[in-house]
């Protein structure tokens, strides 16, 4: 498990720009909450909400994590579904598709064609490199095994 230290931390930081371009892009921001129905719904409120950028962003964490380990796929788990209505009312899986503009594509299903600029900022993010600089988490190995981690992601 060495390196896993640096890739939480990487992924952690590709999942703040994710929030931090949803925050800083009004229109954007105001475009990616959709009520929870059905058994998602938490029953203890009346209203019960989730954002394409929690789903993104908790989608990305478990494809990059996924890719770089893949023995911990089976233990990457998040609290939201996946899944939102396109305009026809068909279902839209987000996920982090092979390339930025496949992903933006994916995400024009959700948001409607006229927020193809959001859509692309959201998968250039989702795609970014990010390189740390600190270098000291390289080399510290938590010592633990792929079958006693397991990964609860809660994103915003």
């Amino acid at each position: 498990m060495s390196g896993l230290l640096p890739a939480l931390v990487a992924v952690a930081e590709k999942a703040a720009e994710v929030a931090r371009r949803c925050r800083a892009e009004e229109p954007l921001f105001r475009l990616l909450v959709a009520e929870k129905s059905g058994p998602e719904r938490n029953r203890r409120f009346l209203r019960d909400f989730k954002t394409l950028a929690d789903v993104l962003i908790q989608e990305l964490i478990k494809h990059d994590l996924g890719t770089q380990f893949p023995e911990l796929r089976g233990h990457i788990h998040g609290e939201e579904s996946n899944e939102f209505r396109d305009a026809e009312g068909g279902t839209v899986t987000i996920r982090v598709c092979a390339t930025p503009e496949d992903t933006a594509a994916l995400l024009l299903a959700v948001l409607g064609p006229e927020q193809t600029r959001a859509a692309e900022l959201l998968a250039e993010a989702v795609h970014r490199e990010v390189t740390l600089g600190d270098t000291e988490l390289a080399d510290i190995d938590p010592g633990v095994s792929p079958g006693d981690v397991g990964i609860w992601i809660d994103p915003i």
